[in-house]
């Protein structure tokens, strides 16, 4: 914790140093959140809606919390540096050996005491138009449903000559994975002495086996609407190897438009995404297929704000994989979450999508994303909002869901499923503004859990399971 402040201390000094000597203008803001958890059934990385014969999960609960702060430097009017800075990502509390702040998020401290840089990127408005460089996230795009305002290391643009009207673009480049060029390593005969290159090193680092994410987009808005449309190409050249199992290529790619309505007292959100593509091997034969990326998810939410009672209505889908496609037959590569599940942010209900269930977001844990994502969803839920006074508000949530394939998926196999249930879920919430900048919160869900957890074990038996979170959120 020294080291903490110590740097905390010297990141002030040298922002007011430079303040001084530079006219630098320095802002900060930030966000403490500290969270306790129950579920009534875990595992340790999620909740858990199966009983086998031998196993009788028990209940779970912790505590944990984050600390970020945001310092802004502006150097001029046309150049800025920012930051998100975490202290403590989503840490367990009793998991702090040594005063160390080791997260979820926080590999390779588990020894040290530094600092978690969350992004890191500069900001110039250039006469081509604002570009940014750095760690960084994607800009405001869409809803939360899929989570595209990822961070990554982005070069970005946002083109000037449309800058002054309702339509804009962004144009920006990712690098998701670099191999950097890396010399062989090399093997010593004991015997002889002879040094020999080891090959599979060599050619595994080279120059160009990255994985880059290219992409373009075009937004629209008016003051009753948010609109846009995105055009991504994921080119994957991390994969190596000849032959049958060797990849030559994988190019992914996506179109996703998503529109945000607003019309008097009434409000209609939508997103949809389509992935394609493929992936090619190095070498076919009868049983070495190359697949294609073929899969959709979407996602629309109707309401209305009547006085203080917001209510809406949402369906939810996301393709799931079928258990007869593979490599060995050439079959699509079809299920749209991949393996990590929605988007972070995205929590229509407390349980299904919760941020610490682990089933269709894996933000806190993933015990059961991989096979939810592959199985896909279809979900309906009804949800209303009731401020009761400025300070007061109340939500209830009901939904209904189920996997759009079949499948369960392990980790390593794809088996099918006995049934794709995932249940009825039922949420009720609060939330208090102590002050304007404190927050407490409290959730509890409940799901009726379908037979779709019964995974493929004859044996299992589904359960259902609740979940009780509560909150407390300071933000400066």
């Amino acid at each position: 914790m020294k080291k903490v402040l110590s740097t905390v201390a010297a990141l002030g000094l040298v922002a007011g140093l430079a303040s001084t000597a530079s006219a630098v203008e320095f802002k900060m803001s930030g966000k403490y959140l500290v969270e306790g958890t129950y579920m009534s059934s875990g595992n340790g990385a999620g909740i858990v809606a199966t009983e086998d014969a031998t196993d009788h999960n028990p209940s779970d609960a912790y505590f944990m919390h984050t600390f970020e702060v945001k310092p802004t430097m502006v150097v001029n009017d046309k150049i800025s540096m920012n930051s998100v800075i975490r202290l403590a990502d989503r840490t367990f509390w009793g998991n702090q050996t040594g005063g160390d702040v080791v997260g979820n998020n926080m590999a390779g401290n588990a020894g040290s005491n530094n600092l978690y840089v969350h992004r890191l990127y500069m900001d110039y408005a250039s006469p081509i138009g604002n570009m940014r460089f750095g760690r960084t996230p994607a800009g405001d795009y869409g809803t939360s449903f899929m989570d595209f305002d990822q961070r990554g290391d982005r070069v970005m643009l946002w083109p000037s000559f449309l800058a002054s009207g309702p339509v804009t673009t962004l144009f920006y480049i990712q690098k998701s994975t670099d191999q950097r060029g890396t010399a062989a390593s090399y093997s010593v005969n004991t015997t002889t002495g002879v040094v020999t290159p080891v090959a599979s090193n060599s050619t595994t680092y080279e120059s160009d086996r990255d994985n880059t994410k290219y992409v373009a987009r075009l937004y629209y808005k008016t003051d009753s609407l948010d609109s846009g449309i995105e055009y991504g190409n994921v080119d994957n050249k991390t994969a190596s190897g000849t032959g049958v199992t060797g990849i030559a290529s994988d190019t992914k790619q996506n179109v996703t438009v998503y529109g945000k309505y607003k019309m008097d007292n009434y409000f209609a959100n939508a997103e949809l995404t389509h992935y394609f593509g493929s992936v090619d091997l190095d070498t076919e034969d009868a049983t070495h297929h190359n697949r294609d990326y073929d899969s959709w998810a979407g996602m629309l939410q109707v309401g209305a704000k009547v006085d203080a009672l917001t209510p809406s209505l949402a369906y939810v889908y996301a393709q799931g994989q079928k258990v007869t496609d593979s490599t060995t037959n050439g079959g699509d590569i079809s299920n749209a979450l991949g393996t990590t599940g929605t988007g972070d942010m995205f929590e229509p209900l407390y349980i299904l999508t919760g941020r610490h269930t682990g089933i269709l977001n894996n933000d806190v844990f993933n015990g059961s994303t991989a096979s939810a994502s592959a199985a896909g969803v279809h979900a309906i839920v009804a949800a209303v909002d009731y401020a009761v006074s400025n300070q007061l508000s109340l939500h209830g949530a009901i939904g209904w869901a189920k996997a759009d394939e079949k499948v369960y998926y392990d980790g390593v196999t794809l088996t099918a499923a006995k049934d794709d249930s995932y249940g009825w879920e039922y949420n009720v919430g609060a939330a208090y503004k102590l002050l304007d900048n404190l927050t407490y919160e409290a959730h509890f869900g409940y799901l009726d859990a379908g037979d779709y957890f019964n995974g493929d074990n004859a044996t299992d038996i589904t359960k259902n399971v609740y979940i009780l979170t509560h909150s407390l959120t300071m933000t400066f």
